[in-house]
């Protein structure tokens, strides 16, 4: 008995490690044809179908090189987060006990190296780098573990919104006037989520430096941002729980978790956002046509 409870004590007092086995996905244009595959180095292993939906490995194989990489999932819903990270709540507010989300349609996703047009009513975007949680399973009303269950993986996300001040003066209105309701509409231009180019399964999202560039050759301009995913306020599973106690969850959904800052992108610029580790998503702003 005093064995045993030695044993126990030992095992108490043990520090708790996790060990990580990371898997990568894709899904990629190839002939004509969209896949999923899984990323083994610069091969990819073509699958049947999804990897949440339990997609198996054809046999067939690609260099990665030889394929245009893709939105790694094709989101019924794509969320946003506001006021995720602590920086938010500075000067002594008090944060909220549950998360704050807006919707941005299917429409906005788009693919690494995408080009990204302003719409006839913008001629500035303000973008951001986020981390980006994607659903593996379908739920409803989950708790923390069930929903951390349902993270299948994790990518990198550039959350792209429409500058008020360029609506109003673009479309000739004052810009005194006081505008509470066009921030949350200005966040559903087509192609305003590009995402990407892998999901990594498998990883700790914790202390994963996230970086921002908008740069323009032509007129010498190098915009940087850094940022670190330990100041999240809310882990990702509290986000997809929270989210799931509003409505249906799907696989392939995706969630951008937010951000502290964003920079300035006008036509001709390019967006570079990274998080450490999950890899570089570009995509180059271009006029109106």
């Amino acid at each position: 008995m005093k064995r045993f409870r030695l044993a126990v004590l030992i095992l108490v007092l043990l520090p708790i490690t996790f060990s990580w086995s990371e898997e990568v996905y894709c899904r990629y244009e190839a002939a004509g044809a969209i896949h999923y595959g899984r990323v083994e180095g610069e091969i990819i292993h073509q699958l049947d179908k999804a990897p949440w939906d339990g997609g198996q490995a054809t046999g067939h194989t690609i260099p990665v090189k030889a394929v245009r990489l893709l939105h790694p999932s094709a989101p019924q819903k794509i969320f946003g987060i506001s006021g995720s990270y602590k920086e938010a709540w500075a000067g002594g507010k008090k944060p909220f006990n549950t998360i704050r989300w807006f919707l941005k349609p299917p429409s906005a996703a788009a693919s690494p190296d995408d080009d990204v047009i302003l719409p006839a009513s913008l001629d500035e975007l303000e973008v951001e780098t986020e981390l980006v949680i994607v659903i593996g399973k379908r739920i409803k009303n989950a708790g923390l573990e069930e929903a951390r269950e349902a993270i299948f993986g994790y990518t990198v996300g550039n959350d792209i919104v429409g500058c008020v001040t360029s609506y109003h003066q673009v479309n000739g209105e004052p810009l005194d006037q006081a505008e509470t309701l066009l921030g949350p509409g200005l966040k559903i231009g087509d192609g305003f989520a590009p995402f990407g180019p892998f999901i990594h399964r498998g990883v700790d999202w914790r202390n994963r430096e996230r970086t921002l560039k908008v740069s323009n050759s032509a007129q010498n301009k190098e915009l940087t941002y850094r940022h670190n995913t330990s100041n999240m306020l809310f882990p990702p599973e509290k986000i997809v729980s929270d989210l799931s106690r509003v409505c249906v969850l799907e696989p392939g959904d995706i969630i951008l978790s937010g951000t502290t800052k964003a920079l300035s992108a006008r036509a001709g610029d390019t967006m570079e956002v990274a998080v450490e580790g999950l890899g570089t998503l570009i995509n180059k702003v271009k006029a109106a046509n």
